[in-house]
């Protein structure tokens, strides 16, 4: 399984599909409707933010799901984790284990 984060550096120049496909994943993980006004299918919609954990990590875990299917069909969600960072700014990290296949 490989780990993707919400804050981790997104790698502009992968050497290999799989590299690629993280990359996909990072981009996908971080950007919210705001930022994307021509794609907002492709994004996070951000008033998951001020929603209870529980409520957040389902609604990601689904919004991944679909988000997968249609632009990095080559990863498989495996889990979902949310960690708490900073609770008084309400900061947090998503990391995902994900499973790359089709790699030829």
């Amino acid at each position: 399984m490989i780990y993707v984060s919400s804050n981790q550096e997104i790698n502009y120049s992968p050497k290999n599909v799989v590299e690629e496909i993280i990359t996909n994943v990072g981009m996908i993980l971080r950007v919210f409707k705001e930022e994307q006004p021509l794609n907002r299918d492709f994004s996070f919609d951000s008033d998951l933010i001020d929603k209870n954990i529980t409520v957040v990590e389902n609604k990601i875990t689904s919004q991944l799901l679909q988000s997968f299917r249609k632009y990095e069909p080559r990863a498989i969600l495996k889990n979902t984790e949310i960690k708490m960072i900073d609770k008084l700014n309400n900061d947090f990290e998503i990391i995902l284990g994900i499973e790359v296949i089709n790699v030829e």
